[in-house]
């Protein structure tokens, strides 16, 4: 079971991982999931062994999405350093760093946005104390995917000695549990641009745990 989509290594990743909008996929053609990740051969190991394992264990029986959909989500939840090496190139200063990635984000994304939005309280970590940055009433704008769990027993086990564990009241979440590799880490995405306002100053539980309580805000509102 990977965690690494649920916890951020510092802040300085948190950061740069949703720095900016991403831009440059939402125009271009849905593909299948062996097109879409063509151009990710070079950069990522094994990734076409990957692509051809979620291909066959995804989840088929979905009306929701089409088999190369359903695919491109269980490919991202996969053990793998697939989601590292994307993680990688989302944090990079420069967005050309992601041109490589663009099919497959617009296939993803497409999949995620088929889902339905969910009301739902989830956790997210970060293995530091970074209460300190989030004071009350600010709004954050995470710009790029994250994942979430419904569950902080899947979280707290990487936060370490002084640990930071947001607790998120989202309001279009994405419940991708049916058609994840691991459906016990009950995993929520939170999709690109989602804004976040912290409701109260965080709080130190058990002494070394700190807690920062986030709402998803409607852009609309």
């Amino acid at each position: 079971m990977t965690h690494s989509r649920f916890v951020n290594s510092a802040l300085r990743e948190l950061e740069e991982t949703n720095q900016s909008p991403i831009y440059g996929y939402q125009h271009l053609p849905l593909l299948t999931l062996e097109e879409s990740t063509e151009k990710l051969i070079p950069l990522v190991p094994g990734v076409a062994d990957y692509v051809s394992a979620a291909k066959k264990q995804c989840n088929r029986s979905s009306s929701l999405l089409t088999n190369d959909e359903s695919a491109a989500i269980y490919l991202y939840s996969m053990s793998i350093s697939f989601f590292s090496c994307l993680n990688e190139a989302l944090r990079a200063e420069k967005r050309h760093a992601l041109k490589p990635w663009f099919l497959y984000l617009k296939l993803f994304i497409t999949a995620l946005e088929k889902l339905p939005s969910i009301r739902k309280t989830v956790w997210r970590g970060i293995p530091i104390d970074i209460s300190s940055n989030f004071t009350d009433g600010d709004v954050h704008i995470w710009w790029s995917v994250n994942s979430c769990s419904m569950n902080p027993n899947i979280i707290q086990p990487f936060l370490g000695e002084r640990g930071t564990l947001f607790i998120i009241e989202t309001i279009n979440g994405k419940d991708i549990t049916m058609f994840s590799a691991f459906p016990v880490e009950q995993e929520i995405v939170l999709m690109p641009g989602t804004r976040l306002r912290v409701k109260s100053s965080s709080f130190n539980h058990i002494d070394r745990l700190f807690v920062i309580p986030l709402e998803e805000t409607d852009p609309q509102k």
